[in-house]
């Protein structure tokens, strides 16, 4: 056995197992399907937190916003088994935004375009599941 075998799974038996997140669903009636809320990998963009970060840069508007004082918006989307996003909605808190405001349309109509994601995993199936976000998504 190689020195770097020995020690990976050393180090791996001296951690243990890895503890796991008990995965849970409920069924959204908006979409009419069964979402995780809690999952054990959750869903990503394609290429990471990079590729997100690239993606937003280049498509958020920010001529579509007029003037805004705080550019944080806290969205929630839910992106199926096959990585097709079916809800983006804006929150207050936990609660959806019923009115959404300039800054809060722009921000959904960015992530309604940004295509494919990697979905949710529970269990090692995927599965719809709930992602929550907060966007910065201004440069000023």
């Amino acid at each position: 056995m190689n020195p770097i075998t020995y020690l990976t799974l050393l180090f791996a038996s001296a951690n243990g197992p890895q503890p796991t997140v008990e995965c849970k669903s409920h069924f959204d009636t908006s979409v009419n399907m069964n979402v995780y809320t809690t999952v054990d990998l959750k869903p990503e963009y394609p290429g990471g937190a990079a590729a997100w970060g690239r993606f937003v840069n280049r498509n958020f508007r920010e001529e579509n916003i007029g003037t805004v004082n705080n550019c944080n918006v806290k969205i929630k989307m839910i992106i199926t088994a096959e990585g097709e996003i079916v809800k983006v909605v804006a929150l207050n808190g936990d609660a959806e935004v019923k009115e959404p405001n300039e800054l809060e349309k722009e921000v959904v109509r960015m992530v309604r375009k940004s295509g494919r994601w990697v979905p949710g995993v529970c269990e090692g199936k995927q599965v719809t599941a709930e992602y929550v976000q907060t966007l910065s998504p201004c440069n000023r």
